[in-house]
């Protein structure tokens, strides 16, 4: 993996480089968005490191600055791809590689954007207190510069540790946050940094998070919350969000069986296992062994089986 470089040599970077650098990463991140595997790691990695060589001999300069960006938005790439393909401790290292790249370029919201899909991966491993550490970071680092669509994103961040540990004072009001920043933002200029956090993602997580909060704490009341949030998400999903809307339909079912309904939760699996199997080595698959364990209760009713049964072929597979 590249090392952590600062700009000390003499040559610069050319407009033509930088130029170049974006339309392959720009290319690179619909690969992010597509089950493509192990290859497309491969060239993501390959070319962060042919650019982090580059940035070794580069001058301090405007130009420079701008190729550490471009190393920074390949390294949350190959972050997330390492992540998606349960490569977590070389997630984390591209993740720290993409926030020190980040600072380097002089961008500190895009910084605090990575942070936050480090805490994501975080949450994901169960570590709530580490992702919340993050977080912080994140928001004490752009606490002057930060646009509210960048304050919604970390408020979910946020949310999503104290609905892991069950604080649910807390999750409610770094959940309101959430709600508040986004609506401060709709008629804000867009942040390309932040731009997958529209409508149907910020219902789709929060409601996520009250699944969350409703398991920690035993109180299938709360799985309600859930239920409104990721319905509204499913009603919003741009139909070409194919894994989102695998994601959704998923929690969606966890949250019913949450709630004693596993006749519900079972039909919305079965719903989702035709898109799910593009993606059942990464997240997608987690997300339906994590349904398989919580629907083992129910195990005996015939419906459920049959759902088990298909899930459990799908993830093995």
């Amino acid at each position: 993996m590249p090392q952590h470089v600062r700009p000390t040599g003499t040559a610069a970077i050319s407009g033509a480089e930088l130029d170049g650098w974006r339309e392959i990463t720009g290319q690179l991140q619909g690969w992010n968005n597509a089950p493509t595997g192990l290859l497309a790691r491969k060239a993501v990695i390959a070319l962060l490191n042919d650019v982090s060589d580059r940035l070794k001999d580069a001058s301090d300069c405007a130009a420079t600055r701008e190729g550490f960006l471009a190393g920074a938005e390949l390294a949350e790439i190959a972050a997330s791809m390492s992540w998606d393909s349960g490569l977590h401790r070389a997630a984390q290292r591209y993740y720290t590689l993409s926030v020190q790249f980040a600072k380097i370029g002089g961008d500190d919201n895009f910084a605090a954007v990575t942070l936050a899909a480090f805490a994501r991966q975080c949450f994901d491993l169960g570590q709530p207190d580490d992702g919340l550490e993050l977080v912080q970071l994140a928001q004490y680092g752009t606490r002057k510069s930060a646009r509210p669509i960048l304050r919604a994103l970390l408020a979910t961040r946020e949310a999503w540790s104290y609905a892991q540990t069950g604080a649910a004072q807390q999750f409610r009001r770094a959940a309101g946050l959430a709600e508040d920043h986004f609506a401060e933002s709709i008629d804000d200029e867009s942040d390309h940094r932040v731009q997958g956090l529209d409508q149907a993602e910020l219902y789709g997580v929060l409601g996520a998070r009250w699944r969350d909060l409703a398991a920690a704490r035993q109180e299938p009341k709360e799985a309600r919350h859930a239920q409104q949030y990721i319905s509204r998400a499913l009603e919003l999903r741009d139909p070409s969000c194919v894994r989102n809307r695998a994601f959704d339909l998923i929690g969606l079912a966890r949250t019913y069986l949450v709630t004693g309904e596993p006749d519900r939760a079972c039909e919305l699996v079965d719903e989702a296992l035709p898109i799910a199997k593009r993606w059942a080595a990464g997240r997608v698959g987690e997300k339906l062994r994590d349904f398989w364990r919580e629907s083992q209760p129910f195990s005996t009713f015939a419906a459920v089986r049959g759902t088990r049964d298909a899930v459990r072929d799908l993830i093995a597979a």
